[in-house]
Formats: structure tokens, C-alpha cells, sequence
């Protein structure tokens, strides 16, 4: 989905945390990166799951991301 589809509603949301249970491709965390808010996401497809970690070296090489 376009990124501006998950960055509106977490702009409007006031807690620091978003979860997304259902991470997909990653564009809920792309969008809380991009509004320094902290994301937890649950992807229970490992190709999804490396779909996301690529997009987020991609997009922020310095950050270090978790696969739990």
C-alpha cells in the first residue's frame, strides 16, 4: 500500500508505539521510521519477513534492525 496510506493515521495517533500485527511488506514501519516513532510488527510469512528486513536496510542503512 502507498506509504502515506499507514503515515496519516499514525501522525494523528499520539502514543510514541505502533504495533501492526499483520506487517506485510513493511510500510507501517517505513512510516514510523519516517516519524520517529517506535513500530513492533509481527509478519508471520518468512518471505514477507525478508521482503521487510530488505526495505528497511534499504531505506536506513544505520538502523539496526531485529528479527525475533
Amino acid at each position: 500500500k502507498p506509504l502515506e496510506c499507514m503515515a496519516r493515521p499514525i501522525r494523528n495517533h499520539h502514543s510514541e508505539m505502533v504495533y501492526d500485527p499483520f506487517l506485510g511488506s513493511g510500510t507501517t514501519m517505513v512510516a514510523c521510521e519516517n516519524l520517529h516513532r517506535k513500530c513492533r510488527g509481527i509478519e508471520i510469512s518468512p518471505d514477507y519477513c525478508a521482503v521487510i528486513l530488505e526495505r528497511m536496510q534499504t531505506a536506513f542503512p544505520s538502523l539496526k534492525i531485529e528479527r525475533a
